[in-house]
């Protein structure tokens, strides 16, 4: 099982990083991707990670953290992707839920990172809150010179992002939102996604799976969601990892597969 989106350097994982490491290797975890979202903390983000084989990153800087004095340049993503466990590039894209003071410069860092993904051949890991229309408009753009390599972190749109996504042979990521008692919507769209552009993460320390909602979340927990989904698809567990697996190192092809975290 990988838990394809976590960050292991927020402060409730990192206080407490060889356990959390343990655990995700008790409950067969056997990939970790955690996802950067600042500039200023990825030296010390990629040099936690580095110590396991099995556990990779990704260099971005998350939306509501841009500023007008932030913005990255295609010049750092050139230095910070050339890094042997860097596979992805995110999570990037919009939000409009927390602020929009800094709107246009989220549509600046958004590109950049898409020009990015491009030019280091690194697939996107997309965050949208608020913002579906206008992320798939930025995409619609680009997407017409040269496909993207993206998966749609955290899934919770609506059916026109599905259908999109399908469109283009993006990947949709599902957390433990989709075990949620209200997300009756939620699972009615992905019901009928295909299993082959299924990922599976945790978004740890966030949202917690039931019937863990409320604790601290973390990679270990990935077991709960596939069992889950598996059930929801009606395929066995083994067939259900096995297949988000693939996924997972179709889409993050500069990742090596290792039986084990080690």
């Amino acid at each position: 099982m990988i838990d394809s989106h976590c960050h292991l350097n927020f402060k409730t994982l990192i206080d407490n990083f060889n356990t959390i490491i343990q655990n995700a290797k008790n409950n067969n975890i056997n990939a970790i991707l955690s996802i950067n979202t600042s500039l200023d903390d990825f030296e010390s983000h990629y040099k936690l990670i580095n110590k396991y084989k099995s556990l990779f990153l990704s260099f971005g800087i998350h939306p509501e953290n841009i500023t007008s004095n932030n913005i990255p340049d295609i010049d750092i993503f050139k230095s910070f992707c050339s890094y042997e466990k860097v596979i992805g590039i995110g999570e990037t894209g919009l939000d409009f839920y927390h602020s929009i003071e800094y709107k246009k410069e989220q549509y600046a860092s958004f590109e950049n990172h898409i020009e990015s993904s491009y030019e280091n051949n690194l697939p996107l890991i997309i965050h949208q809150r608020n913002s579906e229309k206008e992320i798939i408009d930025v995409i619609k753009q680009y997407q017409k010179s040269k496909p993207l390599k993206i998966v749609f972190h955290c899934f919770t749109g609506t059916d026109t992002l599905k259908k999109f996504c399908l469109d283009n042979d993006f990947y949709i990521s599902l957390s433990g939102i989709v075990t949620f008692k209200n997300a009756i919507r939620l699972r009615e769209i992905i019901s009928s996604i295909p299993l082959d552009r299924l990922l599976v993460e945790t978004d740890s320390p966030f949202l917690s799976p039931s019937p863990f909602r409320g604790k601290i979340n973390e990679p270990k927990n990935i077991k709960y969601i596939c069992e889950y989904l598996s059930d929801f698809y009606n395929i066995s567990l083994d067939k259900f990892v096995s297949i988000t697996d693939n996924n997972f190192y179709n889409l993050f092809s500069k990742a090596i597969r290792y039986n084990e975290i080690s």
